[in-house]
């Protein structure tokens, strides 16, 4: 899993930002402990949810 960017995050609707929260997570107990992968997972997760949380979100 790569990380996404501020820009890719930007560009995607709240439909699609849950969507792939919901994919993200539950990826997440088939990643190995430890992984550069599952710290990707988990910092995409990261700013998924801080873009959703911003009241002014709106994709670009």
């Amino acid at each position: 899993m790569r990380v996404l960017t501020q820009a890719e995050i930007a560009r995607l609707t709240k439909t699609e930002l849950h969507a792939l929260l919901r994919v993200i997570a539950g990826e997440l107990p088939r990643l190995p402990e430890n992984s550069p992968e599952l710290r990707a997972a988990h910092f995409n997760l990261r700013n998924i949810r801080l873009a959703l949380a911003r009241p002014e979100y709106r994709p670009r």
